[in-house]
């Protein structure tokens, strides 16, 4: 073999190797790309825990709870996720003057001086409250309107003691 034919040799090799480095890189970075727009769009669940309770109100939170309307009065019972098992919740529940409309405020603080590990904690509330059957629901998290998704209990059903995630 002459000096000429092992350069060319070379080089295509070269090359060879050239491309199959470039296609590598691009395929690695696409599927980093699609990795990224598929992450979850869950705010809590991706949020460093110390941002939590932020995140939960940079967006229209949604809050599923169950509802029953007995002797003129509005029972509501459901679960907000806070940011750490030390985070409290109260729950409110207020009427206005002709009854069409019910505020649920919800407001969560933390109790100071201790440690708590840093996770997802679901805190149950119940609020009552008397006013007209048809009245509008309306709700606060943190001073944040949320959407309050009702789901209607059945007759007899134990509030105090309530399942959300219904099969099916």
């Amino acid at each position: 073999m002459d000096k000429k034919n092992t350069m060319l040799i070379g080089a295509i090799i070269f090359i060879a190797v050239a491309c199959f480095v470039y296609i590598s890189l691009q395929t690695t970075e696409l599927d980093t790309k699609q990795a990224v727009e598929t992450a979850s769009t869950t705010l809590w669940e991706n949020a460093p825990a110390e941002k939590t309770s932020d995140l939960l109100l940079t967006s229209k939170t949604v809050v599923t709870a169950k509802h029953a309307y007995q002797n003129g009065k509005h029972i509501i019972a459901g679960e907000v996720p806070l940011p750490t098992p030390c985070h409290i919740l109260d729950a409110s529940a207020t009427a206005s003057a002709d009854k069409k409309q019910v505020l649920v405020t919800l407001v969560s603080s933390i109790k100071t001086g201790e440690v708590c590990a840093q996770m997802i904690t679901p805190a149950r509330f119940k609020v009552t409250v008397a006013a007209r059957k048809d009245a509008t629901m309306l709700a606060t998290l943190n001073g944040q309107e949320i959407t309050l998704n009702l789901i209607e209990a059945s007759a007899g059903e134990d509030l105090d003691n309530f399942e959300l995630y219904i099969k099916g």
